[in-house]
């Protein structure tokens, strides 16, 4: 018997990385912690048949064991994202950088790192802020070496599946509920190492936040952003609905044609290039 539309089996969604082949523009895809590329799988899909070039990446020890994911830092996800995008500079197209909470910091610290090759950033739901009792309590755990020792070994439980509005969507998504203690201090250092950088990121940037985001205050995030980037061309877009994942979620399909939208302007900018030179 098949499975009905309203309740899907995560074993049929794709949590590998992925690449679409596509001309004239490319967009590199960061997933968030603890997540998967099938989280911006749809996003890749979207853009790839408006003839986008898309680069979906995994992140170092995501989409397997808790334990996985636990050995790495900030620093592993960010040579993943270095190498995917390196993949795509290849093609000498301009490159758009999108990533998802915190593959949004991630994007950012690679417009910052190579501002002569990434055109663009989109930045989706980012968590450079967590809840303020959140981040207080790692903060306290970050400070006392005995229990930052116990990091990798220590879980963080999440109760009620992924923080997504949609209940048919949070029942699919795939992950696992549990995250190393280690992972969420990794996180933390590296958004107090990107939140002074800000200013250095100049590139065009779209940020979408949604108003009831629950893992990423919105109000937080998105006015810091919006008073701290480098960039004069920077546009914020509020949801209303959705909660964190928004690509997956009740909103999702704004959030592509959104993205598409303002990827799509580096294409035409450099079209009358192309013709030139052709």
């Amino acid at each position: 018997m098949d499975k009905s539309d309203d309740d899907p089996d995560p074993s049929h969604f794709h949590t590998d990385e992925f690449f679409f082949p596509g001309s004239g523009i490319s967009a590199l895809l960061i997933h968030g912690l603890s997540g998967t590329p099938y989280e911006m799988r749809g996003l890749g899909e979207r853009l790839a048949a408006a003839g986008v070039r898309v680069h979906g990446v995994k992140l170092a020890g995501h989409a397997g064991a808790p334990e996985e994911l636990g050995a790495t830092t900030h620093t592993n996800w960010y040579e993943s994202v270095v190498e995917g995008f390196e993949r795509l500079r290849a093609y000498g197209d301009p490159n758009v950088v999108v990533g998802l909470s915190a593959g949004a910091l991630l994007a950012a610290r690679l417009a910052v790192d190579q501002p002569e090759a990434v055109t663009g950033i989109v930045m989706l739901a980012p968590a450079f802020f967590l809840p303020f009792w959140t981040r207080t309590a790692l903060r306290a755990i970050s400070g006392t070496a005995s229990l930052a020792g116990l990091a990798k070994s220590v879980y963080i439980h999440r109760t009620g599946g992924s923080d997504i509005h949609d209940a048919i969507a949070r029942k699919a998504h795939p992950g696992s509920n549990l995250m190393p203690l280690s992972a969420a201090l990794s996180l933390l250092e590296l958004s107090d190492h990107m939140r002074p950088r800000l200013p250095e990121l100049d590139q065009p940037t779209l940020v979408i936040h949604s108003r009831r985001d629950h893992t990423c205050p919105c109000d937080t995030n998105v006015d810091f952003l919006m008073n701290h980037l480098g960039s004069e061309q920077k546009r914020a877009l509020i949801l209303e609905e959705s909660f964190h994942v928004i690509t997956v979620d009740s909103e999702k399909e704004r959030v592509e044609q959104e993205t598409l939208e303002f990827v799509d302007q580096f294409r035409r900018a450099a079209e009358p290039a192309h013709a030139m030179g052709g």
